[in-house]
């Protein structure tokens, strides 16, 4: 048994404030071990169940976050950008069982919880699939899906797992944070949460044959709402982009990795531009 794990900081029990999701920031280092050892517990607890192989994705920023030596030494790690596949890249390697994501939070248009934003806030307001707008989780369960692998758990604040039970209604769903606004929640101490995402680990292994795989079939209208016009200016010279209005550009994806592999170029882009 084959298990993947995305992982994000935001979600992660402790975190509240942008300053400690940052390298620089405030409590970041300590953010790093909280979100480290989360992985660690959800790993452990998959080797527990059965597993033969946990490969990782390291997703939050630049891709750099969790600290090897806390890791499980059997465990295989996905680091740095740029990579296609991004939050999961890695997914399309072999055959696996099933996905946890790990520290997810909140879309960017959705008015609760914690430090709530879609892939960049630096530089997006909005990313809409097929007219719907979608959280980072709804795009990384569809990749999954897309490989045949179900998406069986969730860890975050509580507006998460509501958000991310909207479209998976199956998974497991781990809560170590109640949000209050974007930068302040009622948490658990971390200590505590990594028993409960271990929990929730194995009762979601346990049942993932009762969990299917989500799926986006192509063609796909991915629509991207930029904070700054400069982007949209440049990005709309390509002959498959439609500029919609003054931020929005529209691009129809052959598939989910055609989509990502265009929101990961547009990001990678724009970040050039400021």
């Amino acid at each position: 048994m084959r298990i993947y794990i995305s992982a994000d900081i935001e979600g992660i029990a402790g975190v509240v404030t942008r300053d400690q999701t940052l390298v620089e920031g405030f409590e970041y280092q300590a953010a790093r071990i909280w979100m480290t050892d989360s992985v660690t517990a959800a790993a452990r607890a998959a080797y527990a169940s059965g597993a033969s192989e946990v490969v990782i994705a390291d997703s939050h920023g630049r891709g750099q976050n969790l600290l090897l030596e806390r890791l499980p030494r059997e465990v295989q790690l996905v680091r740095a950008h740029p990579r296609p596949l991004s939050m999961m890249q890695g997914i399309e390697a072999g055959s696996y069982d099933g996905a946890l994501f790990i520290g997810y939070h909140t879309g960017a248009t959705n008015p609760e919880g914690v430090l709530a934003h879609t892939f960049r806030s630096a530089c997006l307001r909005e990313v809409r699939v097929n007219g719907v707008a979608v959280p980072e989780a709804g795009i990384n369960a569809a990749i999954a899906g897309h490989f045949d692998v179900p998406v069986l758990l969730v860890s975050g604040d509580d507006a998460t797992i509501a958000e991310t039970k909207g479209f998976l209604p199956d998974i497991e769903g781990v809560t170590v944070k109640w949000a209050h606004s974007r930068q302040s929640a009622r948490t658990l101490m971390p200590e505590a949460s990594y028993e409960l995402i271990a929990e929730g680990v194995k009762r979601a292994i346990a049942r993932r044959a009762a969990i299917k795989p989500y799926r986006i079939a192509g063609p796909v209208t991915l629509d991207i709402n930029f904070l700054f016009r400069q982007p949209v200016e440049y990005l709309a010279m390509l002959k498959a982009v439609e500029r919609l209005d003054a931020f929005t550009i529209r691009y129809v994806a052959d598939d989910i990795l055609d989509l990502q592999r265009f929101l990961v170029f547009a990001l990678g882009y724009s970040s050039t531009l400021q």
